[in-house]
């Protein structure tokens, strides 16, 4: 099975652009009689390199690089599965990060997705950390513009279950990075009472199924570059053998790339949880469809669970986001979980973001994808239109 694993280290001595050389020179036949292909970023005092290949010979490289003198305090930051290779052609390529670099610079011919694991971790090693207070300056300066037109959608045929669609946006593009499908019935029920009326058993068999519904109303919405969250029981993860082949039908019938589709667990549903479930996570990731920790915070598993898990996406919930502007502890709380996120090339989506002083001292803090009513409310068979100005909205204040 294909695996991307990434550290990152620290010199133990000053390293001149000769030095980095004759590590490329020292890796590269290793390389590439074993097909390792990879990227090396060094900012004059820290490594950071992503392997990628077949399980067992990135897991034997990684041991011998640990023994290597030239560095010390070695950091595992992903050991992941995954669907094809970001640095596919390099067998092993460095870049040296000069002082006030950003991950933006990155040469023309590295073609790493904005929204990839990957490009985040490069990011969050080029760029440091971040900043939590607002100034007077900065709210009077703050600009973000987002402005989307309503989409309406015609009900999926001769079903009694339909979906509401709620976009979650990003503030570093100015528009919508994807939408999340949430469960209704043609009244508008919540899926929590949709699901409490079905046996276990049947609960799971359902709500597997009406993905095909989701993913099909979804793909109507979505343009180049966007992806569509869909919600998804634990258990209907392990009680159902073909559940990667089905995901990957629908996902077919929609015309859309398995990594368009993010399923979404909830944190407080998967306790219980076993070794079964992240086997087949395993092969979840393998086809490419991504995974995303949702309503963290609300639950009870907590981080040991983030640890497991490994998320692609980190969804906060509403709870820590109410009111963070003026709580220290939930402040203390998201830079906590960003931390994580930025860490481990996670993405964190806060989630309940209602009134503009959150989505600002949000926005100041570093980050980048908020879902909520401030922007737009679900929309049942469609998405309701944006319109965002923060400068407007910082005016009102």
């Amino acid at each position: 099975m294909l695996r991307q694993l990434v550290y990152r280290s620290r010199a133990t001595q000053k390293m001149s652009e000769p030095d980095i050389d004759k590590i490329v020179a020292d890796s590269k036949p290793f390389n590439q009689a074993n097909d390792v292909t990879g990227l090396l970023l060094f900012d004059g005092e820290f490594f950071f390199q992503v392997l990628e290949g077949e399980g067992d010979v990135i897991h034997r490289l990684f041991e011998h690089i640990k023994t290597d003198p030239r560095h010390t305090n070695i950091v595992k930051v992903l050991d992941s599965a995954c669907a094809k290779r970001d640095f596919g052609k390099w067998n092993l390529r460095t870049l040296i990060l000069k002082p006030g670099s950003h991950c933006y610079w990155l040469p023309s011919d590295l073609t790493v997705r904005r929204d990839s694991r990957v490009f985040s971790l490069l990011n969050s090693f080029a760029t440091g950390r971040w900043r939590s207070c607002v100034s007077a300056a900065e709210r009077a300066t703050v600009q973000c513009t987002i402005a989307t037109s309503q989409i309406d959608l015609t009900p999926y045929p001769s079903s009694d279950i339909q979906f509401a669609f709620q976009p979650i946006v990003d503030t570093r593009i100015g528009g919508i990075s994807s939408y999340e499908a949430l469960l209704r019935n043609n009244v508008g029920r919540y899926p929590e009472l949709i699901l409490a009326d079905l046996p276990e058993q049947q609960r799971y068999e359902f709500d597997l199924k009406s993905k095909a519904i989701a993913i099909a109303q979804g793909a109507k919405l979505l343009q180049p570059g966007q992806s569509l969250s869909v919600n998804l029981l634990p258990g209907a993860i392990t009680t159902n053998e073909r559940v990667v082949s089905q995901l990957l039908h629908y996902l077919k019938e929609g015309g859309l790339r398995p990594e368009q589709l993010i399923l979404e667990i909830t944190e407080s549903e998967m306790v219980k949880e076993n070794d079964a479930f992240f086997a087949v996570i395993e092969d979840i990731r393998a086809a490419g469809i991504r995974l995303s920790l949702d309503d963290f915070g609300a639950g009870y598993a907590g981080l040991s669970l983030l640890a497991d898990l490994m998320p692609d996406k980190i969804k906060l919930d509403r709870a820590i986001t109410h009111g963070i502007h003026e709580s220290g502890p939930r402040q203390a709380i998201l830079h906590s979980v960003f931390e994580f996120a930025n860490a481990t090339g996670s993405h964190l989506i806060v989630e309940g973001v209602e009134t503009f002083d959150e989505w600002l001292w949000l926005n100041n803090a570093g980050v980048r994808k908020f879902q909520g009513f401030l922007f737009a409310r679900p929309q049942l068979n469609g998405a309701n239109a944006i319109y965002f100005d923060a400068r407007e909205l910082a005016g009102q204040q």
